[in-house]
């Protein structure tokens, strides 16, 4: 009998934390705001991995919080986490397209993933080259060359989001 006991409190009690466990993932939309401000305060302060909790737990809440998303697009993309960033620049898109700076953001996370793969790339260039495709190797170098200047031009990310809701 007192082993039956036992194990109805072990069960009602971990129905019981569990259920706290998930209210306390999923803030109420009052939250949301609070969680936020947090993420952005952490998010400047360089910590991201806490920012990055807290969004999640707003875009959890609110799916559609756009400047939550836009956000996590920033980290991603700081973290070289960069499918992460693209999905979550996308949401951000979908919900308020009328961003230039988060398209500016994606096209500058499409050029890093481009000169990383051309880098990557760079130590076979000249195998495949012996004779075969005897221009390869000077395009391969030119596609270097122009990322090489993009970048020079937008080398910084824009954080911003416009507030035209």
């Amino acid at each position: 009998m007192l082993v039956k006991f036992k194990l109805v409190v072990v069960i009602v009690s971990s129905l019981v934390l569990s259920a706290c466990e998930l209210t306390a993932t999923r803030p109420d939309s009052g939250a949301t705001d609070t969680y936020y401000r947090i993420a952005w305060q952490a998010y400047q302060q360089g910590d991201l991995h806490v920012a990055e909790g807290y969004l999640h737990q707003v875009t959890a809440a609110e799916p559609n919080h756009a400047h939550s998303w836009c956000l996590l697009g920033h980290i991603g993309f700081r973290l070289n986490r960069y499918d992460a960033a693209h999905q979550a620049y996308d949401k951000c898109l979908q919900i308020h397209p009328q961003q230039p700076m988060i398209w500016h953001n994606l096209a500058a996370l499409k050029l890093r993933q481009a000169t990383e793969l051309l880098i990557t790339g760079l130590p076979y260039v000249s195998v495949e080259a012996n004779g075969k495709y005897p221009h390869f190797s000077d395009n391969y170098h030119l596609l270097m060359s122009e990322l090489k200047r993009l970048h020079g031009l937008s080398g910084e990310l824009h954080e911003g989001i416009v507030d035209a809701y």
